[in-house]
Order: C-alpha cells, then structure tokens, then sequence
C-alpha cells in the first residue's frame, strides 16, 4: 500500500522566513492524502500543509513559525474547499471479483446439472 500526497493548493507568501528573513520566496502547500494499493484508491479527507523557503529552501517546521505566518496560514486553510474524497476500484480487483461471480455461476450450473440426472 501506498500513501501520496497530492498538491491541492499553492500561495505564495510575503511574510518574513524565520531562518534567512527574506521576505520573498515563502511556499504554502496543501496536499490531500491519497491512499493506492493494487485493489483500490482511495482518496481521503486528510489535508496537510508545508511552508517552504525558497530562498533557504528550509522547511519552516510549526515549531517555527511566527504569529504573523500562523495568521495567514489559518486564512489559506479556511480558503481550501473540501476536496472531493473517493474510492476507485482497481482493474485488477474488478476482473478478481468477475472471476470469482463466473466461477461461483459455473460451479452452480455444475452442480445442477448432476442433480437433474
């Protein structure tokens, strides 16, 4: 099983980065969690975030951030529409699952087929 985030929104940011004070180059990024496995995808309701400098190119981690970036960070959260959730069956599961129908119909026509006789 495999979990990937995928990119739902960017902003740029014109808040000062905590580690070069830079005022230019701050990246907020939302991702929603995609879960993917040989049988289905599933994509949740889970969104997570990352602020990145691209001047430092330094993750800026919660612990910090300042209160100017938590303000605008909750603004950017509050704009971010629920994302469409979803869960996709594989090809590989739905032949599996018409697999086993055709076999299940073939054992009974089978087993009638010796009853009648």
């Amino acid at each position: 099983m495999k979990t990937i985030q995928k990119e739902i929104k960017e902003a740029s940011l014109t808040n000062n980065c905590p580690e070069c004070f830079s005022n230019q180059g701050l990246l907020l990024t939302f991702y929603q969690k995609h879960i993917e496995s040989a049988w289905y995808i599933n994509a949740t309701k889970e969104i997570t975030d990352k602020i990145v400098c691209g001047n430092c190119n330094t993750t800026i981690y919660p612990v910090r951030w300042t209160e100017d970036i938590e303000r605008v960070r909750e603004f950017y959260a509050k704009t971010v529409e629920n994302p469409k959730t979803y869960f996709k069956l594989t090809r590989l599961s739905i032949f599996m699952m018409l697999a086993i129908v055709g076999i299940a119909i073939a054992v009974f026509i089978f087993l009638r087929s010796n009853n009648s006789i």
